[in-house]
């Protein structure tokens, strides 16, 4: 799925409009689009639904133009928005069926299929409990039942876990992890740092209507020389200081007292192992050996040059 547009930067109150914004989301991956309120997630949401449209560029879902195939596009997106409107006085069950023949399902299909999906969400013992009476954590699962009614290869949400407590969060993430295991690729924004770093795979960070940092998720641990391996060791000695500083991935090192070592290191890859082995051949007894990897948090302050 890919999305590319284009419009004059302008501040309106506190939000921003979006700026030549182009990206990428690799299919069956769970895409965590990051960025302050007011950054321009909900505006690309919109875009990317259809919901809005840009003044320049195109976007295509699934290889799909959405300017010219809209129609077949909404065949294949599920949509959740921040603030989903659901017919109160309706029960879940008649809520998913009234969706579901809008869909063009017949009753027999519509009841069997809001069933599944009621279930799937972990709202099977509540189908006739009137939506008024839910929860906020149980309307976002409504949410996502109505938006997998047709089946979709890609399912967008905006902020889905926002205002919720640690266990309708939770709930939701066991949700989304199903359905990507299940092949369908997954768009999602949020604020939540800790969130998007527990469940994604990829991450896009938006600020001020601009993309400015996009990455797998697992290379941010492994950003320019930010992996900092502490060694404890006993014998610990000069030349074997030095022969650690002549790895090639080494940036620097450390001495912080006489047994503990901080090595700097550029890798992506874990080089831990490397490391023990020359220290113990060249007569040294190690005690600890761990690694501090970058955060989300890190590389979303460092991007947007947000000070505390």
């Amino acid at each position: 799925m890919a999305i590319s547009t284009k419009s004059l930067y302008k501040k309106y109150g506190s939000r921003f409009v979006l700026e030549n914004l182009s990206l990428s989301v690799e299919n069956e991956s769970i895409y965590g689009f990051l960025g302050q309120n007011g950054a321009g997630k909900t505006t690309t949401i919109k875009l990317l639904s259809g919901l809005s449209i840009p003044t320049e560029g195109r976007i295509f879902v699934d290889d799909l133009d959405l300017s010219s195939e809209s129609g077949k596009v909404k065949q294949i997106l599920g949509l959740v928005p921040q603030d989903s409107s659901f017919y109160e006085e309706r029960t879940a069950l008649s809520h998913m069926v009234y969706y579901s023949r809008l869909k063009g399902l017949s009753k027999k299909e519509s009841l069997e299929q809001s069933r599944v999906l009621l279930d799937r969400v972990g709202l099977g013992n509540e189908i006739s409990k009137k939506v008024s009476y839910f929860s906020h954590g149980m309307k976002t699962r409504l949410g996502i039942a109505q938006a997998l009614l047709n089946n979709p290869k890609i399912l967008i949400l905006d902020e889905p876990t926002n205002g919720l407590d640690p266990v309708g969060i939770r709930q939701i993430r066991q949700i989304l992890r199903e359905c990507n295991n299940n092949g369908i690729t997954i768009f999602l924004s949020s604020h939540n740092l800790l969130e998007i770093q527990e469940i994604c795979t990829h991450v896009g960070i938006l600020d001020k209507g601009k993309l400015i940092a996009e990455s797998p998720i697992e290379k941010i641990r492994h950003l320019e020389s930010n992996g900092v391996i502490t060694a404890g060791v006993y014998n610990l000695s000069s030349e074997m200081i030095s022969l650690i500083d002549n790895l090639a991935y080494v940036v620097k090192t450390e001495l912080k007292d006489e047994h503990i070592l901080d090595i700097y290191v550029n890798s992506g890859i874990d080089v831990k192992p490397e490391i023990n082995k020359l220290i113990v051949e060249s007569g040294g007894q190690v005690f600890k050996l761990t690694e501090n990897s970058l955060s989300l948090e890190d590389v979303f302050f460092d991007a947007t040059g947000i000070k505390l």
